[in-house]
């Protein structure tokens, strides 16, 4: 059994420690940028150390996605974006390295979808083949943990993933 976050009796001021030089690059130069292939594949080697594949017909999504003003996590293009990144068009892409894509690419819509973030939250793994549906719950509670906490979106994920790291240990 993990230990859960309870967003009344605990708190969330860790000090992130994962790649700390890139992951502010990558916030900084990517956010809100028309991007390539290879700003994507900086993300993936950024979380896993691989190589991916993404058409162009979901780069130009991607675009779309990045290009909108107003963009909120209900809008349909976020499902739609999400549901190509982990289907079969883009290789070597899960749910956990899609939301990271996302994440950077809009941190104010998008956490990232962590194991250490996950079982936090529910006391488990997340399950192996996570559809969008799963996300949008966990996305859900990301946002309550924002609203509460009075923190950005972009450092939710990384709060709980070092929560988990001080309370549960190895994944």
């Amino acid at each position: 059994m993990y230990t859960t976050l309870d967003i009344d009796k605990d708190g969330l001021n860790y000090e992130i420690d994962f790649n700390l030089e890139e992951t502010k690059a990558l916030r900084s130069e990517l956010r809100g940028k028309l991007f390539t292939i290879d700003d994507i594949r900086r993300v993936a080697l950024w979380k896993l150390d691989r190589v991916i594949e993404i058409p162009e017909n979901v780069l130009s999504k991607l675009t779309d996605l990045v290009s909108r003003k107003d963009l909120e996590f209900d809008d349909p293009i976020c499902k739609e974006v999400f549901e190509l990144l982990i289907g079969v068009q883009c290789r070597g892409m899960r749910a956990p390295m899609a939301s990271t894509i996302l994440k950077f690419l809009r941190s104010d819509v998008f956490p990232i979808i962590d194991v250490r973030a996950y079982r936090v939250l529910y006391g488990v793994k997340p399950p192996n083949k996570l559809m969008f549906d799963t996300y949008l719950d966990y996305v859900e509670k990301i946002y309550d943990i924002r609203d509460k906490f009075k923190l950005n979106l972009y450092e939710v994920d990384e709060q709980l993933y070092c929560f988990d790291k001080k309370n549960n240990g190895k994944i």
